[in-house]
């Protein structure tokens, strides 16, 4: 019998011997097995593989686990909470020329109190929501707009509403409600209206918040998408367990039928002429069950929820978060001491992220509009370098405030950290701050002037030393008392 011959391709060298070619023998990730599923889909754009509907049916799906999941929420929530912050993200102008740049960062603070069209939201709200919306949906959308008397203002729409028209041919470039030109750049956004009739805005005017993970891409991908098969596998394990809880609970009593108590034995011994179990248990002042001759009463003890579920679900809840927040910064009692600062530096970066994006792509083209539109209507003074700004984000995340506080004097003292950065860090201004805190003095040192008392019984009135003649001063104490004159003989710090 001759050999089979092989099929393997070969590659036919200059009197060398063949080769074979590298194929799907060689990577175990991409052989076929039976113990395995099929893996679908297709190597090609991004913008082809997401499809309109598939988008779509994403965002129903998230906006139902939201309403309906309590993780969900919370990482949203979470999301919004540590990027936003209570106040929101404020900007600060770094114009050369610092008198106009605070005229600009009051003009903008002014305005931003009625920047949406609406009237509805907040500065901090109009912050608040779209991110919010980009986390959920994949996306979410602000135009830059003006009011009928030309004021700037943003109008907020939602991920759904930007789409491919409808009834009509789809324009050319155009992918899901963004249209390219022919290398890429975006050159208008198509916005759904309720009547079916669409609006075509020029993406300047346009503002697009979300993360694109793929440089082939039209539109984002909501946060929590790879996630949603386990997200209603907890909602649907959640319900059955309550409900086998509650059916447990409905049954507190068993019947047995091994023996147990009779009551056609019972006699005439509770002074009453009958056995039933109402004039017993008139008697007795309680219920009494009647149970017929060999059966018994017992109490069902339930197993519901066992320790093993509580477990898979923390498993469930766990892969949830995994790619969009550490598990556990949302339920902390699962990591101890060394971890936390490691899950807390790691969700820090991943609201830094999320700051970043909405800083370049929301925040700054707002007040670039605002500011440029009232420069050009004569409404503020022009500077060469008006446009020049930073963010100031809310307090970066630590779990030991002394420890950290103590690392950032150090830092400063050897010039590691500048004080701009470090107010930074905790959500603040310099500039700001050092202006209060330079008028906090300015009225210390005239109210002690007009009270007639030392400055030191204002600025730090623990001196008692002082007052009472008992102890020494530290040496920040001491140079204090010296400044301001209200140390009369010139003792020697402790």
């Amino acid at each position: 019998m001759a050999k089979r011959k092989t099929t393997q391709p070969t590659i036919q060298g200059d009197g060398a011997k063949p080769k074979h070619l590298a194929g799907s023998a060689q990577f175990t990730s991409i052989q076929a097995s039976t113990n395995r599923a099929a893996i679908y889909g297709t190597a090609v754009d991004f913008s082809v593989d997401y499809t309109a509907n598939d988008r779509l049916e994403m965002i129903k799906r998230l906006r139902y686990g939201e309403r309906n999941c309590g993780l969900v929420r919370q990482i949203l929530g979470d999301y919004v909470t540590y990027v936003c912050g209570a106040d929101g993200i404020t900007i600060q102008c770094h114009s050369a020329d610092g008198d106009k740049a605070a005229i600009y960062e009051e003009a903008f603070a002014e305005a931003a109190k009625q920047l949406d069209l609406s009237g509805r939201f907040s500065w901090v709200d109009l912050q608040r929501l779209p991110l919010r919306g980009a986390l959920r949906d994949g996306d979410s959308f602000g135009i830059l707009t003006t009011d009928e008397l030309g004021n700037p203002k943003i109008q907020l729409v939602e991920g759904h509403k930007v789409g491919n028209p409808e009834g009509v041919p789809v324009p050319e470039g155009m992918i899901d409600g963004v249209r390219f030109d022919s290398v890429g750049r975006i050159v208008s956004y198509n916005f759904l209206q309720p009547n079916k009739v669409s609006r075509e805005i020029p993406a300047n005017s346009v503002m697009h918040i979300c993360e694109q993970d793929y440089s082939s891409g039209a539109r984002g991908l909501p946060l929590l998408q790879h996630s949603w098969a386990d997200i209603q596998s907890e909602d649907e394990l959640l319900k059955l367990e309550m409900l086998a809880v509650r059916n447990d609970s409905d049954f507190t009593r068993v019947l047995h039928k091994q023996g147990g108590f009779v009551a056609g034995q019972l006699k005439d011994e509770m002074g009453t002429s009958g056995s039933n179990g109402e004039t017993l248990a008139r008697k007795l002042g309680g219920k009494l069950a009647v149970l017929e001759p060999g059966e018994s009463l017992g109490s069902l003890e339930s197993k519901r929820p066992n320790g093993n579920f509580v477990s898979f679900l923390k498993a469930i809840q766990s892969d949830i978060s995994r790619g969009s927040i550490p598990y556990e910064f949302i339920n902390p009692s699962e990591a101890g001491g060394a971890a936390l600062r490691l899950i807390a530096a790691k969700s820090d970066r991943v609201f830094s992220r999320w700051q970043t994006i909405l800083i370049e792509r929301f925040i700054i083209p707002i007040y670039r509009y605002v500011i440029g539109t009232k420069i050009a209507n004569g409404e503020l003074p022009d500077s060469p370098d008006w446009w020049k700004v930073s963010c100031t984000t809310p307090k970066r995340l630590t779990i030991d405030a002394g420890r950290d506080a103590a690392q950032d004097r150090a830092d400063v003292e050897l010039g590691l950290l500048s004080m701009s950065e470090l107010y930074a860090q905790r959500g603040l201004d310099l500039r700001t701050e050092m202006v209060k805190r330079a008028k906090d003095f300015k009225f210390i040192k005239e109210l002690a002037e007009a009270e007639g008392l030392p400055l030191w019984m204002l600025y730090k009135p623990g001196f008692n030393w002082l007052q009472d003649g008992q102890g020494k001063p530290t040496a920040t104490e001491f140079q204090i008392a010296q400044a301001d004159g209200s140390l009369s003989s010139p003792d020697q710090p402790a």
